[in-house]
C-alpha cells in the first residue's frame, strides 16, 4: 500500500509545528504497516476516510495505488466544509 500526498496536503503539513508533523507522519506510517489507528469512513463520501491523531485529522481518499492524503488540519477547522 502506498500513501500519496496531494499538493495542498503537503503545504498543510509543512505549515505545522515540527513535533506535530512527526506525529502525523508516524500515524500514517503505522497505517501503512497495517497497525491499528483511529480511522473511520466518512459518511456520504465514497472511498473517503479520516484518521485521528490527537487534535489533528488526516483525510484520505482510496485510489488505485493506495491512499491519497487530501487534507490535514486541526479538528475545529477540519469539519467546517461539511456545514
Amino acid at each position: 500500500m502506498e500513501i500519496i500526498f496531494s499538493n495542498s496536503s503537503k503545504k498543510q503539513l509543512k505549515n505545522l509545528d515540527a513535533r506535530i508533523q512527526q506525529k502525523i507522519l508516524f500515524t500514517l506510517d503505522k497505517f501503512k504497516n497495517n497497525q491499528p489507528v483511529d480511522i473511520i469512513k466518512l459518511k456520504n463520501k465514497d472511498e473517503e476516510f479520516r484518521i485521528r491523531t490527537g487534535n489533528y485529522r488526516i483525510q484520505l481518499q482510496k485510489v488505485k495505488e493506495g491512499f491519497l492524503v487530501t487534507k490535514i488540519g486541526k479538528r475545529e477547522n477540519f469539519y467546517m466544509i461539511f456545514f
